[in-house]
């Protein structure tokens, strides 16, 4: 009795603070829906192009991902190639019956999409994009501290870990993967705290992550609050610059002739044996680029790890995902001494790994001397686009159950 009259309206404070922040989660998620989002074009406009707002925070996303005509695209740099052919250029103006949305820039990798979706509530079933090359696989420690901090969040690594549909045993390998290469934790000790406590064994660390709990969840909604706020500046831009809502009915686009439109541009644009954009060759054809990559190694890399966490989040959270298998430019590969096994090795292990887990592949490995695929060492080009372009859209409106989309040869 003497502790309640003592401590009782501290504890009472505390609870009521508690739960006050809590409330403002599903508060801040409704106000920005109704009064910032609702506007028809505005989440479409927003992911015609990479924004900081959307790598980095979570609002955006997930309005983004319960939007029914709106398809996301999950990927680096090789979401901004391709000219006219990019997907944000074809499937914005041409009324598919989808809308792409970048969440992608350069340097992302397998565990910064791993923390974007980890959190994310409600994806069974959710069709989405991801575009990935090799060059991820040619460091052996896999994603840096640089670029992991560049592109991800607390805010995503408390969504991951306070996430209700992710089992325990995934929260504890992305937790110590995380403290693998904590910059993204460097001005957030508590954070880093309650990651150590997740992955260590026994039952003093597990009460600790009990206790830690309720300070996480309020860390968490201030967070989200602040996500918000950015997103109510991104707004006016966006609505300067909006998609006009896809009509009921899908226009076919008539991909042959896209493709063949591709090929022209490339000539324009290519004039090199080394099929590379002809802006790009000095900067990539120079004093002793040639059989500079004699000794470059795709295996063993900490990256097969992480797109192997990945697949697994994927597969808990029942999304159904297209992987779009990006080969390396085999005239620069070839010029730069860049082993043929090597290359073929690589593309069967991945097409193992996503097989494996039921994921839809579409594997553009044999493209690799196909002119114009490429416009340079690793990025695709513009028929590249083109021809990925198409399998997406097969992707989009075939509803089976396939692990692979047509190619062609």
């Amino acid at each position: 009795m003497m502790f309640f009259r003592r401590f009782g309206p501290m504890l009472i404070g505390l609870a009521f603070f508690y739960l006050t922040i809590l409330g403002m989660k599903p508060l801040t998620a409704y106000v920005s829906d109704h009064l910032w989002l609702n506007q028809p074009g505005t989440i479409e406009a927003i992911g015609r192009k990479a924004h900081t707002e959307v790598m980095l925070g979570n609002l955006l996303q997930a309005k983004a991902l319960v939007t029914p005509d709106i398809l996301p695209f999950y990927g680096s740099s090789e979401l901004e190639t391709g000219f006219e052919f990019n997907p944000m250029n074809v499937f914005s103006h041409r009324h598919a019956g989808f809308t792409p949305f970048i969440v992608g820039r350069g340097s992302v990798q397998s565990l910064v999409n791993l923390l974007n979706l980890a959190g994310q509530e409600n994806l069974q079933g959710r069709k989405l994009i991801f575009t990935f090359s090799p060059d991820w696989f040619a460091q052996r420690k896999g994603l840096d501290n640089d670029r992991l901090a560049m592109n991800s969040s607390p805010l995503h690594i408390y969504q991951t870990m306070l996430s209700p549909s992710l089992a325990p045993e995934l929260k504890r390998e992305i937790a110590q993967r995380i403290l693998e290469i904590p910059g993204v934790l460097n001005e957030d000790p508590f954070l880093q705290n309650y990651l150590q406590a997740y992955i260590t064994p026994g039952n003093w660390s597990q009460m600790k992550v009990l206790s830690y709990r309720p300070q996480a969840e309020i860390e968490c909604a201030a967070l989200e609050i602040q996500d918000a706020l950015k997103v109510r500046d991104l707004i006016q831009e966006a609505r300067s610059q909006e998609v006009k809502p896809v009509p009921p009915d899908k226009i076919e686009i008539p991909w042959d002739t896209l493709v063949k439109q591709s090929e022209q541009r490339g000539k324009a644009l290519i004039s090199n044996n080394l099929n590379i954009l002809d802006t790009l060759y000095p900067k990539q054809v120079k004093p002793g680029a040639q059989g500079s990559w004699s000794k470059l190694k795709l295996y063993p890399s900490k990256e097969y790890d992480d797109f192997d966490l990945m697949l697994r989040v994927l597969q808990q959270k029942g999304v159904k995902p297209l992987f779009v298998l990006i080969p390396a430019n085999g005239q620069w590969a070839d010029y730069a001494g860049f082993p043929p096994q090597e290359r073929k090795d690589y593309y069967q292990r991945i097409r193992s790994m996503i097989q494996a887990k039921g994921f839809t592949l579409a594997d553009f490995s044999s493209k690799e001397y196909e002119p114009y695929f490429m416009q340079d060492s690793w990025h695709l080009g513009v028929k590249g686009w083109a021809e990925v372009d198409a399998v997406i859209d097969q992707y989009v409106h075939f509803d089976g159950g396939a692990t692979s989309v047509s190619v062609k040869s």
